[in-house]
């Protein structure tokens, strides 16, 4: 099995369970915010599943990362899927908002690459480094 697609299966479970005992036996719409990519790609991969338990998924798609934790916020929106913790936390903090986070559903991979810093100790805090 591939690395891309064991992700995908665990994260879908993971959405399961903390999304299904949230909702009674009729159908319901649910509408989530999300980027494009990674997390609206998981949200389509799980939509056909939550389709069968009867859980119409709406994904509502945000290319910046303020506009969903504010859409959360005025309910126009019921989730969204997009942010660590610590980025909700301050977003609430500086603005004033009551959002709960959900236990975690998946963690975004990250990489850094650079022609000319070939350690990570190279790095000075405080500083920019932009490479081409």
């Amino acid at each position: 099995m591939q690395r891309r697609q064991l992700i995908k299966y665990l994260t879908a479970g993971a959405l399961f369970s903390s999304l299904l005992p949230a909702f009674a036996t009729e159908p319901v719409t649910l509408k989530v915010g999300a980027s494009p990519l990674v997390t609206g790609d998981i949200l389509e991969f799980v939509k056909p599943a939550l389709a069968k338990k009867g859980i119409n998924l709406k994904i509502i798609e945000f290319t910046d990362y303020i506009q969903p934790n504010l859409a959360l916020a005025d309910k126009e929106i019921d989730a969204n899927l997009f942010q660590h913790k610590p980025f909700m936390d301050k977003f609430c903090q500086d603005r004033g908002l009551k959002l709960t986070a959900l236990p975690g559903i998946f963690i975004a991979p990250i990489a850094l690459y650079s022609k000319k810093i070939k350690d990570v100790k190279e790095l000075k805090r405080g500083r920019h480094h932009h490479d081409s």
